[in-house]
C-alpha cells in the first residue's frame, strides 16, 4: 500500500473517532488538542515537525470562514478589502503563510483528507517551514465553510 493511501486509511479512522467535529461549533468547545493531534498526524507521518495553535492565524481563519458563508462563495477574496493578506494583516500576522479553503465537508476528517488529495493544498500542509497554524469552520446554507490558515 503506497504511503498515501495509508494515511487515507490513517484519516479514516481519525475521521470516524472525531465525530464532534461533524459541527463547526467545534472552534471553542476546548476539543482544540484533537484538532491539533489530527493535523499533526499528517506531519508527522511525511517526517514533519508538528505545528501549533497560532492565535493570530486563528483570527484569521475565523475571519474567513465567517466571510465566505456570509457571502456564500467559497474563494480567498471574499469583497474588496478581505483577501489573504489584508486578512493577515488585521490579525497581526507576519511572515510566510498559506491559506486552504474548503466548503461543504461536514468534518474535520473528511476536509482534511480532501484537502490531502489536493496538490496545493497538500504542498500548504506540508509545508517545511510552516510552524503554526488556525483552523475554522462556520455552517452556512447547510454546509460548512473551511479555512486554515498556516504560517511560519
Amino acid at each position: 500500500m503506497s504511503n498515501l493511501r495509508k494515511l487515507i486509511a490513517t484519516l479514516a479512522v481519525m475521521a470516524m473517532a472525531l465525530t464532534t467535529f461533524t459541527s463547526p461549533s467545534w472552534a471553542g468547545s476546548g476539543s482544540q488538542s484533537q484538532i491539533v493531534q489530527a493535523v499533526n498526524a499528517i506531519r508527522q507521518h511525511n517526517g514533519l515537525p508538528p505545528l501549533q495553535l497560532h492565535p493570530s492565524l486563528q483570527r484569521a481563519a475565523a475571519e474567513q470562514a465567517k466571510l465566505m458563508a456570509q457571502s456564500g462563495k467559497m474563494s480567498h477574496k471574499v469583497g474588496y478589502g478581505h483577501g489573504f493578506k489584508a486578512r493577515l494583516k488585521r490579525a497581526g500576522f507576519r511572515g510566510l503563510a498559506a491559506e486552504n479553503i474548503a466548503h461543504g465537508q461536514k468534518s474535520l476528517g473528511r476536509v482534511l483528507k480532501g484537502w490531502l488529495a489536493s496538490p496545493g493544498h497538500r504542498r500548504n500542509m506540508l509545508h517545511p517551514r510552516m510552524r503554526y497554524f488556525g483552523l475554522s469552520a462556520k455552517k452556512s446554507g447547510g454546509g460548512n465553510y473551511w479555512a486554515m490558515v498556516l504560517g511560519g
